[in-house]
């Protein structure tokens, strides 16, 4: 880690990321791989291995019901308002729209 951070330093210095920030970011990529632990509902409800619920985008059922256990997934921001987020199965390179479920 130590080589990455000191070939960083130009990009540091120039985006102004400080060394924490850039630490704090190898740790998120170091972290185990969220799969899918349930799918519900044909599709319609992913619950994920970091234990967080995602309600599907219902034209993007016909591509979650098909997700199976355990699929590895990369969550990303998206362009639309209703579904902000975009999961993506790593395994075939399809995608779906999804919102966070409230747990509380």
């Amino acid at each position: 880690m130590f080589i990455l951070i000191v070939a960083s330093l130009p990009i540091l210095a120039s985006s102004g990321l400080k060394i924490e920030e850039v630490i704090a970011y190898e740790n998120v990529q170091q972290r185990e791989e969220i799969t899918v632990e349930e799918n519900l509902h044909g599709g319609k409800i992913l619950v994920l291995s970091n234990r967080t619920s995602w309600e599907i985008a219902p034209q993007d059922l016909s591509t979650s019901q098909t997700w199976i256990l355990p699929v590895p997934l990369k969550v990303e921001k998206s362009n639309n308002p209703t579904y902000p987020y975009r999961i993506i199965n790593t395994n075939s390179n399809t995608s779906v729209l999804a919102r966070p479920l409230n747990t509380n």
